[in-house]
């Protein structure tokens, strides 16, 4: 069965002054009608669940093709893991590759790494569903004193996932030294860093993000391609994707 429903609308337009000595004047005011129809439950039940369906399976086509092997489960957990090294590890290899620069650290946020992998077959969809977010790759410079200052950060929430450096750490979080490529940083050059747009603007308290200069957002390459590229890599070479703890961020009792 249809129904019609009636709604009464009103559309209120006014003008207002450019400067403070014009007044504000009453143009016009409209009002009518609409005519809305709905179809009955039962219709539109069975049309909705035929959209669903299919969307579901243009969904299953592309999340289900396999893109490589994981020799061990990768989890999460602070101060650090190997669902967090493997992010960062690709993030700093791919970002090298695809951009042909020197990138010195790559860092990305613990809080947007929303799944697991399991030990075995990994496909497309596992990988979606560690990085759901259209999150691209951001590059960016940092002082040796602002990075000095992302270190810092990293150290007062309990770790993040790095790459390219080594960081020790109090218990209480605070953090105690911090090496790029086995030398403790310099404050008088300079770095670069590859990490996520969202992470550059300085959010997820890494607000040392937000002070980089030579800044170059690659709006066409999501995080998300570059962890897929990184695993078929490895395929390619026959290997299968691991990852272990290995020191990078320590606690100092």
């Amino acid at each position: 069965m249809k129904k019609t429903i009636l709604l009464s609308v009103s559309l209120l337009l006014f003008m207002f002054a450019v400067s403070c000595t014009r007044k504000m004047e009453l143009v016009t005011v409209e009002g009518g009608n609409i005519k809305v129809e709905a179809v009955s439950r039962g219709d539109g039940a069975h049309g909705v669940r035929a959209i669903l369906g299919r969307a579901r399976l243009a969904v299953d086509s592309i999340k289900r093709p396999v893109i490589g092997e994981a020799a061990v489960a990768l989890e999460k957990y602070i101060p650090e893991s190997p669902l967090m090294n493997f992010a960062a590890d690709a993030l700093l290899a791919m970002s090298r590759e695809v951009t042909g620069e020197r990138v010195d650290v790559a860092i990305t946020n613990k809080g947007g790494l929303r799944s697991n992998i399991q030990a075995g077959t990994i496909t497309f969809g596992d990988i979606y569903n560690v990085f759901p977010f259209e999150n691209t790759l951001a590059l960016l410079t940092l002082s040796g004193e602002q990075l000095m200052q992302l270190c810092r950060e990293v150290a007062s929430v309990g770790g993040e996932a790095i790459a390219g450096m080594r960081l020790v750490v109090t218990p209480q979080r605070e953090l105690v030294s911090a090496t790029v490529d086995g030398k403790p940083v310099e404050v008088a050059r300079s770095y670069r860093v590859a990490t996520s747009d969202y992470l550059s603007q300085g959010n997820d308290k890494m607000s040392a993000l937000a002070l980089g200069t030579e800044r170059d957002i690659k709006s066409d390459i999501t995080i998300r391609d570059l962890m897929v590229r990184y695993i078929k890599k490895l395929a390619t070479e026959g290997k299968a994707l691991s990852a272990e703890c290995d020191g990078r961020i320590t606690i100092k009792e």
